[in-house]
């Protein structure tokens, strides 16, 4: 299940909001983007100390539903894992302050090299055309483009999260070319992309459930689509609630829709308890 294996998730008495994720917003972006595009004001972190045993409900369901796949029980993990394991809805979405960031970067990346929108932008289709790429090298190559070089667990998803996204859509549209990518299709695959950093998020932050849940590595796979499908749904629901809000938007704008659409998502998963 993605990074659940590599971290047992952060423990008690630590910030809510760890200030070494600013670092990571400044690895993201791409000169092909329009310098007057406004740049994202990253918004500000959550404060205070997490709680004890604060993920203890939230991993309690998530167990229920690998087992199970009853939705019910992710419902509940998430509302849990937002409400008390990260401080709230508010909090928790600041917290993925890089997944947003991330996504008005590629967001607008990709606008501009649909429409060339600047120099940079056309010379960057022009040089990846003439090497003649396949589907996967033009996901590579976009990835490399806008993904820092680090190697932090936020860095490692936001790359995974990005070409995920992309090739999900490559797979679902055969014939789309992903250098000329209508607005319509960009928007979609905004869903997919936050979808995967939301679960890449539970999944690191809960630890190695699948583990310890004991199920056979088919269900496993299962149970992270399902997951992934699952989150999609709800943060597609809130993103298409919100794209009309800004009829042309900078990637300022993006970052705050991508902001408004996770904490209006974790609302929701807290409402439900």
């Amino acid at each position: 299940m993605g990074t659940s294996t590599s971290s047992r998730g952060p423990g008690p008495n630590v910030s809510l909001d760890p200030p070494w994720i600013d670092d990571v917003l400044d690895g993201l972006g791409s000169g092909a983007v329009p310098a007057g595009d406004g740049e994202p004001l990253p918004p500000t972190g959550a404060s205070g100390a997490a709680q004890p045993a604060r993920y203890l409900e939230a991993r309690r369901e998530l167990k229920k539903f690998i087992k199970s796949g009853n939705a019910d029980h992710l419902r509940d993990a998430i509302g849990h894992y937002s409400r008390k394991g990260s401080g709230g809805a508010g909090a928790a979405s600041t917290r993925m302050r890089a997944s947003t960031r991330g996504g008005a970067e590629l967001f607008s990346f990709l606008t501009a090299v649909s429409q060339g929108a600047s120099a940079e932008a056309r010379q960057w289709v022009q040089d990846l055309q003439g090497k003649n790429p396949t589907a996967d090298e033009v996901v590579d190559a976009i990835v490399r483009e806008l993904s820092p070089p680090g190697g932090s667990a936020d860095e490692e998803s936001l790359r995974d999260s990005m070409a995920s996204a992309l090739t999900e859509l490559v797979i679902e549209n055969p014939d789309i070319d992903l250098m000329h990518l209508q607005t319509s299709d960009i928007w979609e695959l905004m869903k997919s992309y936050l979808a995967s950093e939301v679960t890449h998020r539970l999944c690191f932050d809960l630890g190695p459930l699948l583990e310890s849940a004991k199920v056979d590595p088919v269900t496993a796979v299962q149970r992270e689509r399902e997951m992934r499908i699952f989150i999609k749904e709800e943060i597609g629901a809130h993103l298409d609630l919100l794209r009309d809000t800004k009829p042309n938007p900078s990637r300022s704008d993006l970052d705050a829709i991508f902001q408004e659409t996770l904490k209006m998502t974790f609302e929701l998963f807290e409402a439900g308890l």
